[in-house]
């Protein structure tokens, strides 16, 4: 399992990087808040963590053993319209986290036991 983060930023023209998970703070406080982000943790490996980060909020969604999960906050599973990245997509309530929520969360998943165990998941 790679710690390489692939890094998307929209602001609000589009750029792509890598960094190593111990980066991902620091690069992320150096992007302004207004931004759309892209973070993925082990893009191609067998399993990853998909994060968006918007002005007011983000998700996160894991792939394990080729299923797809989204991180769940609360059992709201009605959706609502979002615009992420530019694009308006539907989301469950539920899943709709907190702006910081997404980094600490892929900040743990250096240790993927700790991140599923601390965090409710459902499947998409």
């Amino acid at each position: 399992m790679s710690n390489t983060v692939t890094v998307e930023v929209w602001d609000p023209s589009y750029r792509q990087f890598e960094v190593h998970l111990a980066e991902l703070s620091d690069v992320y406080r150096s992007i302004p808040s207004d931004a759309s982000l892209g973070l993925t943790l082990d893009d191609g490996e067998g399993d990853c963590v998909i994060v968006t980060v918007e002005p007011y909020f983000s998700t996160v969604t894991a792939l394990r053993d080729r299923t797809f999960y989204n991180l769940q906050l609360t059992d709201d599973h009605a959706e609502m319209e979002i615009m992420t990245a530019g694009e308006e997509i539907r989301w469950p309530k539920g899943c709709i986290l907190p702006r910081e929520m997404g980094t600490q969360v892929l900040l743990e998943a250096a240790d993927r036991d700790v991140m599923w165990s601390k965090h409710t998941w459902v499947e998409q």
